[in-house]
Parts: C-alpha cells; sequence; structure tokens
C-alpha cells in the first residue's frame, strides 16, 4: 500500500503526525478575568462591602485636597451650625452638604481630611508595630526553649499587662503629642500581638519535615527563617495588621477626643467630635457625622480582615 496510515505530511521535518500536534492554550483574556473577579466578589458580600468601605476612606485619605468641596479650615461665621440638607432643606444642599460646626467650617470637608489624618496614623503604627513585634517574635521563637526567648516573652506579657489607656495618659502628658509621637505610642500597644503570633508559628513550623531537610543541607538560620519558615508566617500577620488599622483608627480617635492626640489646627476626627460636645443639643451632626465615619472605616477593616481570615485558613471554608 502506498498510502500509509502515520506517515509524515511533506514538509514536516519533525516526522510527527499533523493530528499529534497541539496547539497552544488560548490565553486568558480581559474579559475572563473581570468575569473571575466580579464573581468572586458576588460570592463573598461582606468581603465587597468592606472592600468598599475601605478604598472610599483610602480615596478621602490619598486625594483629601481635590475630593474636599471647602479648605477644611475656612470660617464662615455667616454661616455657622448650619445643618445638613436632609435637615436645613434646599439652602444647604449644595454649599454644606453636612452642614457646619460652631465657627461655620464645612463638616464634610473636615472629617474627609480627619479619616486622612486617622488612615495614616493608624497605618503608620501598625507599620512600626509590624516591625517590632516580627522581629521580637523571630529572635524569640527561633531561640525557643532559652535565655533569649524568656527573656524576651516576659517584656512582652508586661507590654500586654500595662492597659494602653495608662500608657497613652503617661507619655502623651510629659511631651507634646505630635503625630510621630501618637504613632510610636499607638505601636507600643499592638506589637505583643505581632510577637506572639509570630513566635508561635516559628515554634511549629521549624521542626517541620521540610526545615529539617533544609538545615541537613546546610541552610544558616537566616535563610531558613526569611527563606522557609516566613512564607507560612506572612499571611497572619496580614490578618491582624488589617483588624490593627481598625483598632488603632478607634485608639487615635478616642487620644484626639481627650485632647492628648492630634491638636488643632491639626484635624481628627476625634477633636472634630470633641469641637462638637459642648454642641450636641443643638448641633448633633457636629459629633455624630465623624463618629459614622469612624464606624464604617472600621467596619470596613474589619470585614476585610475577616475575610482574609477565612481565605487563608481551610478549617474556616465552606
Amino acid at each position: 500500500m502506498s498510502d500509509t496510515v502515520g506517515q509524515p505530511a511533506q514538509g514536516n521535518s519533525s516526522g510527527r503526525s499533523p493530528s499529534r500536534v497541539r496547539l497552544p492554550a488560548k490565553a486568558p483574556t480581559l474579559k475572563n478575568g473581570l468575569k473571575s473577579v466580579g464573581k468572586f466578589l458576588w460570592q463573598n458580600k461582606s468581603f465587597t462591602l468592606g472592600l468598599t468601605l475601605v478604598t472610599i476612606a483610602i480615596v478621602c485619605a490619598v486625594f483629601a485636597p481635590w475630593v474636599a468641596p471647602h479648605d477644611p479650615l475656612h470660617q464662615d461665621v455667616k454661616n455657622r451650625v448650619a445643618p445638613p440638607f436632609w435637615v436645613g432643606g434646599e439652602k444647604y444642599r449644595t454649599e454644606y452638604v453636612l452642614g457646619t460646626d460652631y465657627v461655620g467650617r464645612d463638616s464634610l470637608s473636615r472629617i474627609i481630611f480627619g479619616i486622612r489624618t486617622s488612615l495614616i496614623i493608624s497605618i503608620a503604627a501598625v507599620a512600626l508595630a509590624i516591625t517590632i513585634g516580627v522581629l521580637i517574635g523571630l529572635l524569640s521563637g527561633f531561640s525557643s526553649p532559652g535565655l533569649l526567648d524568656s527573656i524576651l516573652m516576659r517584656i512582652t506579657d508586661i507590654q500586654l499587662a500595662f492597659p494602653f489607656i495608662v500608657l497613652a495618659l503617661c507619655v502623651l502628658t510629659l511631651v507634646t503629642p505630635e503625630p510621630a509621637i501618637i504613632i510610636v505610642v499607638l505601636s507600643l500597644a499592638a506589637w505583643p500581638m505581632y510577637a506572639r503570633v509570630i513566635r508561635s508559628i516559628i515554634i511549629t513550623e521549624k521542626e517541620a519535615d521540610y526545615v529539617t531537610a533544609a538545615r541537613v543541607q546546610g541552610a544558616s538560620a537566616a535563610r531558613l527563617v526569611f527563606n522557609y519558615i516566613a512564607r507560612n508566617a506572612i499571611p497572619p500577620v496580614f490578618i491582624v495588621a488589617t483588624i490593627d488599622i481598625a483598632t488603632m483608627c478607634v485608639f487615635e480617635a478616642l487620644l484626639s477626643f481627650i485632647q492628648l492626640g492630634v491638636q488643632p489646627p491639626g484635624i481628627s476626627l476625634g477633636n472634630i467630635m470633641a469641637d462638637g460636645k459642648n454642641y450636641i443639643a443643638m448641633a448633633w451632626w457636629i459629633t455624630a457625622l465623624p463618629g459614622f465615619a469612624i464606624l464604617f472605616t472600621v467596619l470596613g477593616f474589619n470585614l476585610v480582615g475577616d475575610a482574609l481570615q477565612k481565605y487563608i485558613d481551610p478549617k474556616l471554608r465552606r
């Protein structure tokens, strides 16, 4: 027979049958990627709500000078204590959407700049706390059991037992409460949690088979920590950090409310609320609206942190 099945076709130098040639896989399109993201967001509604609230807060923080409709320090005495649009009617619908405070400053603009201050201080405090806590957790966990581990953990226990508000009062009444000082004080309240989390992960993972194999191959202690163990330690840190940002927002607002945080003319959600406490009977919005801003910001970060925990921890997935 002259026509043999499986003979290579003319011009095919590789000798392969045309039926065996595989076409390259179709690359994922932008449409399919957006569809997958949309499906994920639809299936995780709490994460979507939290991400929306966090995005709004971040946009206000980053673009505050362009988003705010007025100068937050400008005083319009003629329109002092102007109510929000749903209380005051058409007169204030476009000019002062959320009303003004007792000296005529626009409430919406001050809230936007207050969110900016709260997020900057909170994120910086959490970043500093992560740096301190992770360093102590690594040293303690890798040296456990030992003298260094005992010393570091006793320091951590003392810090955990020390009430935050007492620490803040002791420090901020002795020095000028500038943003850098506030960041340090807030980080002192947060780093022990990261030290505990990292230490427990290090103690568990350093006895794992893959770490033992790397140690047998001659890997140094630094390589074991940063190239192997740190991969399992980083995800829980992200979860704790997301929730801690929300906690720091509350603490920062509390310090500013009792006049131990951001000082005027600096703008914080806490000192905005403090400005309106004497007018709460006649102008409740001066205090209430910044409180709602704190509520929604904290809720957003907590929802995102809870969703990340369910995604990272297989035991919590359904």
